[in-house]
This record gives C-alpha cells, sequence and structure tokens, in this order.
C-alpha cells in the first residue's frame, strides 16, 4: 500500500465516522421512532464485527489469497 492509498482509506474512514455520528444523533433527535434505527445499526455492527472477525481467524482464505496464482 503506497502513501496515497493509506491517505485515501483514512479520508474515507473518517467520513464513515461522521456520517455514523449524524446517523446516531439523528435517531437520538427523532427519539421513539428513532430507536428503531438505532437497533437496526447496533445490528448492522454486530454482523459486520463477526463478518470481520471470522475473516481474520479463517487460515484458509490467507492460504488461497497468498498461494493461488489469480
Amino acid at each position: 500500500m503506497d502513501g496515497f492509498e493509506k491517505i485515501g482509506y483514512a479520508c474515507l474512514g473518517l467520513v464513515a465516522l461522521f456520517y455514523l455520528g449524524a446517523l446516531i444523533v439523528g435517531s437520538v433527535a427523532a427519539f421513539p421512532l428513532g430507536l428503531l434505527g438505532l437497533v437496526a445499526l447496533v445490528g448492522i455492527g454486530a454482523l459486520c464485527i463477526k463478518v470481520i472477525g471470522e475473516r481474520l481467524r479463517n487460515r484458509e482464505d490467507d492460504h488461497y489469497s497468498k498461494n493461488v496464482d489469480q
């Protein structure tokens, strides 16, 4: 990964964090119905954490991505 790619990912990550913060603030501001949005965000976040965790623990995927010609 070169420097420009790292800067690009850092910028996208920062924007994603600000967007997530705006979603949370907006959901809290729309209190009764906003709770549905918060529950959806928590569910999506939990699934993303599960997928990333499984990917990091899977040695077979690492083997194929490093050793199999593409």
